[in-house]
């Protein structure tokens, strides 16, 4: 008897890039989307930022459309392997990697501007908003101008993505540009994470807060982690001659890249939650005292011995208006993602005042022994307080 053995098996790569970037574009759509729904139901208006994240994320769905597309085809087997189905199948793979090569790069461009409109609104100091200033040009002219005329640099347009087909090209070796857009991917990505860790570090801020902040920016050297990795991997693509199998690495990547960024970037205006966090699981982060607050926690907040009355102070309309040194515009919920400083439990439009009440407790002469009268207070226009009913 002898044995009916088929064709040998190619390797396959299709698990290894679906699931990982499949995985992460989900996490991302669940925290944007957790984002979104947060701030609506505080009663925040959108902003620049946040328009440009979800624009953001609308392409990384194509990214991911595309993808499956690709690893359709053929991306994730050997060039050579029989199951591609030929030279028709390979110029459609072709065509639609260079289409995703445009759709990632737009995205990841629209995606740092989206971060940096953010950082702009939560106006930490001048050179900061002049450092955030010239990395939106830098990402202008490196990751979004430079890369997308180079892959449209060749005439006919087909010839973008078709070597077979004759054109003249005014885009040659580009390696080096692809380089210098890692390079800027990265320098970026840590100067986010840097600046805002050192503003935080001479702001008067609770412990917590401060906590519950770091931790957010932390998590961004995530995307600063893939933005090496799809650094390193541009080499490898340019030298290969089995791309369809040597660029998995370089999709898984870029992929990641988009979609940790995306996430990173919907963690900020979250920050009450991982405050709560932080309070609930770490609450000896929370206790400050005057000397890393400066007393904020307690401003206008006054209580009197007797009658533990307190009175609240009342936040400003304009958040550049009246903003102590060292806060940040982000504490106003109308004007931002989410308030960096802890919220109050009273919101409102009024002057902002700080009253110390002390009551001297009377007691009647008919009844020494009786308990303190009870006495009704209230304020008037002027901020004095006074005793029995309004007037």
């Amino acid at each position: 008897m002898s044995d009916n053995q088929g064709p040998p098996e190619w390797e396959n790569q299709r698990l290894r890039i679906l699931i990982p970037t499949t995985t992460l574009f989900g996490f991302a759509t669940l925290f944007l989307g957790w984002r979104c729904v947060y701030g609506f139901t505080h009663g925040r208006k959108f902003l620049i930022c946040d328009y440009l994240l979800v624009l953001s994320w609308s392409l990384s769905v194509v990214n991911v459309a595309l993808r499956f597309m690709l690893v359709d085809i053929a991306l994730g087997r050997h060039f050579m392997d029989p199951s591609i189905g030929g030279l028709p199948n390979i110029l459609r793979y072709s065509h639609l990697l260079w289409v995703n090569q445009i759709v990632n790069i737009i995205a990841v461009a629209i995606l740092k501007w989206s971060i940096c409109a953010y950082l702009l609104v939560a106006d930490f100091s001048k050179l900061y908003r002049a450092i955030v200033w010239f990395s939106i040009l830098l990402i202008l002219a490196f990751n979004f101008l430079a890369p997308v005329l180079t892959l449209f640099g060749c005439v006919p347009l087909e010839a973008n993505w078709n070597r077979g087909v004759k054109g003249k090209c005014w885009a040659k070796g580009t390696l080096p540009l692809s380089y210098a857009q890692g390079i800027i991917n990265i320098l970026t990505d840590v100067m986010y994470v840097v600046a805002p860790l050192i503003y935080l570090s001479q702001v008067q801020l609770p412990k917590r807060t401060q906590w519950s902040l770091r931790f957010v920016f932390i998590l961004s050297i995530a995307a600063t982690v893939c933005s090496i990795f799809k650094t390193i991997e541009l080499k490898t693509i340019t030298k290969t001659k089995d791309p369809t199998w040597d660029g998995v690495n370089l999709a898984i990547w870029s992929g990641s890249e988009l979609y940790v960024g995306i996430l990173i970037a919907s963690l900020p205006p979250l920050r009450k939650a991982f405050d709560d966090f932080f309070k609930r699981y770490f609450p000896k982060l929370g206790q400050t005292t005057r000397s890393n607050t400066g007393g904020y926690e307690n401003y206008g907040k006054e209580t009197s011995a007797s009658h533990n009355i307190h009175l609240q102070t009342f936040g400003s309309k304009n958040p550049r208006a009246n903003r102590p040194q060292g806060e940040s515009v982000l504490d106003s919920d109308d004007e931002s993602a989410k308030a960096i400083l802890d919220d109050g439990p009273f919101k409102g439009d009024g002057i902002r005042k700080t009253t110390q009440v002390t009551i001297d407790e009377e007691r009647s002469i008919d009844r020494p022994s009786a308990t303190p009268v009870e006495q009704e207070l209230w304020m008037d226009h002027t901020g004095r307080i006074r005793q029995g009913p309004p007037r």
